[in-house]
């Protein structure tokens, strides 16, 4: 099913080390679920550096877009969408772990010679290292516009301590959950209707009936992120229950004080202080 012209494109934008991979696997099943074409893209390179001419090329339903800078979001028209910001000083720890251990290289050719230096290093220096590594990164989410009423703002913190209810607010801000009571007139409709999706898409032949189901359930959205758990994401880990070579690291906020010296906490303040202070992490430099 490919949505009407009348509707808007839904958007998810990210950032690198904020949940990305946990919310694109949310997104891939709620777009399953309702016959939306999703694409996701994880650089300008993808798009060569036109996302409005790659969107009217492409035609996606649902777009995750998951380093977003918002130079390249401003051109977009008839969008809907919402985008997840994490401490950047976790960031900058996740980040040293993936980079030293666990983010594939295939497609990032750049994270091979890093990788390499990484581990010629210390921890505390691998920190400053990542630090200035993840300059760009931490440029695009200062340049960002928290303003816009048409894009539903988190934080990642939000979003880990109570994932159930924000992932059904996020959806019904964008107009695809039903949260309604539904009977079993409806449940049985809503099961066709997702049969008949998942049919188009495998066939790729539309069905000519009014079945498609359009909007999700909300105890649908409820299943589908209890089956993407960090503990079932971890292999049987629950959060904050450590491993520093998996992509799923440890899940919890406020790490960065297990690992960030005074040399690192004296550099971020330099670099990155106005950063947490627009984002609300903190309200001065006194941390």
């Amino acid at each position: 099913m490919k949505m009407k012209n009348s509707l808007p494109l839904l958007t998810y934008f990210g950032h690198h080390k904020a949940a990305s991979t946990w919310a694109v696997s949310i997104i891939q099943q709620v777009c399953k679920d309702i016959g939306l074409k999703h694409i996701r893209v994880a650089s300008e390179k993808v798009f060569d550096f036109d996302l409005k001419n790659f969107i009217e090329r492409e035609k996606p339903d649902f777009l995750s877009y998951t380093n977003a800078e918002f130079k390249h979001i401003k051109e977009l028209e008839n969008f809907k969408g919402f985008h997840i910001i994490r401490d950047p000083r976790d960031i900058l720890v996740s980040a040293y772990f993936s980079h030293l251990y666990s983010h594939p290289t295939e497609q990032w050719t750049k994270l091979v010679e890093h990788r390499d230096k990484l581990g010629n290093l210390s921890k505390d220096e691998g920190l400053l290292l990542e630090m200035e590594f993840r300059k760009n990164q931490f440029e695009a989410m200062y340049n960002w516009d928290y303003s816009l009423p048409n894009i539903y703002e988190i934080k990642m913190e939000d979003l880990v301590i109570n994932p159930y209810k924000k992932f059904v607010d996020i959806f019904e801000f964008l107009g695809i959950v039903d949260e309604s009571q539904l009977g079993l007139k409806e449940r049985f409709s809503y099961l066709l209707g997702t049969a008949v999706n998942r049919f188009n898409q495998k066939s790729k032949v539309s069905v000519p009936f009014g079945l498609a189901a359009e909007k999700l359930p909300a105890e649908r959205v409820l299943g589908i992120v209890y089956t993407y758990e960090f503990s079932k994401l971890a292999g049987g880990r629950s959060l904050g229950q450590e491993d520093v070579k998996s992509h799923y690291r440890k899940g919890v906020s406020g790490d960065w004080k297990n690992h960030l010296k005074e040399d690192h906490i004296k550099l971020f303040k330099e670099k990155y202080n106005g950063l947490l202070i627009k984002l609300g992490y903190e309200s001065n430099a006194e941390w």
